[in-house]
């Protein structure tokens, strides 16, 4: 990535930082990943995914971590965000071979197509974001929301410098414009058909993601232009 492009990241950064700072909210980074599993839990979190979880995973500190959202000194949120390398390795592959493992036999992924699919472009390194969740007393605000995700895709290109970044959302979330809401530039419905659907995985769940080159000119245009990044404060719930 071009240095221009690299400023250009480090001053969105700091916009949407000081836009959450201007809230009251402030940002902990951490990798103590069981301690704010615990966190997660306590405001609220009644489970963690097995894809991200310390329980299923022996996560390197260099290649995963929390993002945590405080007010007035106590917890009000967070997402984990985990760096993974795909080259001879598709996407869906991936998911297919460890799904199996990560819920013990109880979920697995149904082949699609021995083809490539449309969500395997996402390849390189790439970052899964994962467990995003708001205490329930703090939902409802589109600013809180568009800010922290945004914050969060400039934070993983400046520490990882990946090629990619992407995560899962609800279908019925996504089309009620939520993925766009997060900063999401691609969505491929159906990226996951289930053979055997786990507890609290859901049929029709869209892959949302954002190539790295399209968040370098998302965050050049806002830095321009920023008061196209937030719109009416208003949404049902940000979960």
């Amino acid at each position: 990535m071009a240095k221009s492009a690299i400023l250009d990241l480090m001053t969105f950064f700091s916009s949407c930082l000081r836009s959450l700072e201007e809230r009251g909210i402030t940002i902990e980074e951490s990798s103590d990943f069981q301690a704010c599993e615990d966190r997660m839990r306590a405001i609220g979190k009644n489970s963690i995914t097995p894809m991200i979880s310390s329980e299923h995973n022996d996560l390197s500190k260099d290649n995963a971590g929390w993002l945590i959202l405080r007010k007035d000194g106590d917890d009000i949120g967070g997402v984990a965000a985990r760096s993974d390398t795909l080259i001879t390795e598709t996407l869906s592959g991936f998911w297919e071979r460890s799904y199996g493992r990560l819920y013990k036999g109880q979920g697995h992924l149904r082949v699609v197509s021995d083809g490539p699919r449309p969500c395997d472009e996402i390849a390189g390194k790439v970052i899964y974001m994962g467990e995003f969740f708001i205490a329930e007393h703090m939902r409802g605000s589109r600013h809180l929301l568009s800010l922290y995700t945004h914050l969060l895709f400039a934070y993983c290109q400046m520490r990882w410098h990946p090629d990619w970044l992407y995560a899962f959302v609800r279908a019925d979330d996504a089309r009620l414009g939520y993925a766009t809401e997060y900063g999401f530039t691609r969505q491929y419905p159906g990226a996951h058909v289930w053979g055997a659907l786990p507890k609290g995985r859901a049929v029709g769940e869209y892959l949302v993601a954002i190539q790295s080159a399209e968040l370098a000119d998302m965050a050049r245009f806002f830095n321009r232009h920023p008061s196209c990044l937030l719109g009416l404060d208003s949404l049902r719930r940000v979960e």
